[in-house]
């Protein structure tokens, strides 16, 4: 975990130095002024540091793929179009390799397109960069670089919803389906259009949560359907690989922080004093189903389930900070600063006790000047 510690601390001091050059209403509900060029020092350094790995997780097996079995000379006769066989992926690398980019500069393009996206949302959206920054680099930041394919496509949903809320809905549909060609279940995000109303205000919200609770208890039973789902999108489970494990049961305190704290704080979404908007509450119920799916994941495996969760990772961290500054005076930072300490918890639990090999044994880079974007 040592080996994140520079990354971590960099990040951090660039948003908090962003925070102060930014200003605030009187009740930290919302900036008056955000300034505008620290992002991007942090999309930088966060580029450098995940595009220049040569091994973590898959890393090498996307290397190994682009290196031997990825066709040149813009040869796309073994590009599968069919659903599900994310051809957007396999096109955009064939071209890449066509061009003569290389392994690494496969990578790194990935890095770039993913973090910047993520940290541009992050900043547009959320009411307390520094600390959404916090959770990110806690709870999101190393999985980029173990779902390349995901990932991205996460970055053009993350596009996709800046459009829905703006109301643009042709770019809505056209960010889909881009993401969609790179990964099968960016379709999730067709839910959007429901999405767009203050929780707890009426019976919508229990009306998910029952919903999501039943799919959990009933999974195996439903397995069946599940199972004819998946075919049809071109992906082959057992009922075996859906079933078996289940989810880390710190993310999943983690994940539904956002729809408990919601909940105890339900009569303030409607007080006019926090000025909580329609796209706040859409954003809520964005993050409600990072923890709402995540405990799916409680009954199945997380290797599918959590992973169609983390579809959503990004609310909870632009939802929290807002949810943070809707409480009393008296136990704001008391709140804030126990969050603060159980994500350190997990980011320290999940880089080194998660059951994977600990990140500082299997993370390697090259440096700087060793990167060549082309061969």
């Amino acid at each position: 975990m040592l080996g994140l510690v520079p990354i971590f601390s960099i990040t951090l001091v660039i948003a908090l130095f962003s925070d102060l050059f930014s200003r605030k209403d009187s009740l930290n509900n919302s900036y008056v002024y955000k300034e505008k060029f620290l992002w991007v020092i942090i999309t930088i350094v966060m580029c450098m540091f995940a595009g220049l790995r040569i091994r973590y997780n898959d890393t090498s097996h996307y290397l190994e793929e682009y290196e031997i079995f990825v066709n040149s000379k813009f040869d796309y006769s073994d590009v599968n179009l069919k659903f599900g066989n994310n051809p957007g992926f396999n096109i955009l690398n064939i071209t890449l390799k066509s061009l003569n980019v290389s392994a690494q500069g496969f990578l790194m393009l990935y890095s770039v397109i993913t973090y910047s996206t993520y940290v541009w949302f992050i900043r547009k959206y959320s009411t307390d960069f520094f600390m959404s920054m916090f959770i990110f680099m806690c709870m999101v930041f190393t999985f980029p670089m173990t779902a390349i394919k995901q990932t991205i496509a996460i970055a053009f949903c993350l596009i996709a919803v800046d459009r829905a809320i703006n109301k643009k809905w042709f770019w809505f549909a056209f960010f889909i389906l881009v993401a969609e060609l790179f990964h099968a279940y960016s379709f999730i995000y067709l839910i959007i259009p429901f999405l767009f109303f203050i929780p707890w205000q009426n019976s919508k919200t229990w009306y998910w949560v029952l919903f999501f609770l039943i799919i959990g208890i009933l999974l195996k039973p439903l397995m069946g359907t599940i199972l004819n789902v998946t075919d049809t999108m071109g992906k082959e489970y057992t009922a075996e690989s859906l079933t078996e494990g289940g989810v880390n049961p710190f993310r999943l305190l983690a994940s539904l922080m956002p729809l408990i704290l919601s909940y105890i704080l339900k009569s303030k979404l409607n007080d006019p004093k926090y000025k909580v908007t329609q796209v706040d509450g859409f954003c809520m119920n964005l993050s409600f189903l990072n923890g709402e799916i995540m405990f799916v994941a409680l009954f199945g495996t997380a290797n599918y389930f959590a992973r169609l969760a983390n579809y959503f990772y990004i609310f909870p961290i632009i939802v929290l900070p807002r949810l943070f500054n809707m409480v009393s005076s008296k136990w704001r930072f008391p709140l804030k600063l126990a969050a603060l300490l159980c994500y350190l918890f997990f980011f320290w639990y999940e880089h080194t006790h998660s059951g994977f090999m600990p990140f500082d044994q299997e993370f390697r880079k090259i440096s700087l000047s060793e990167f060549h974007f082309f061969n």
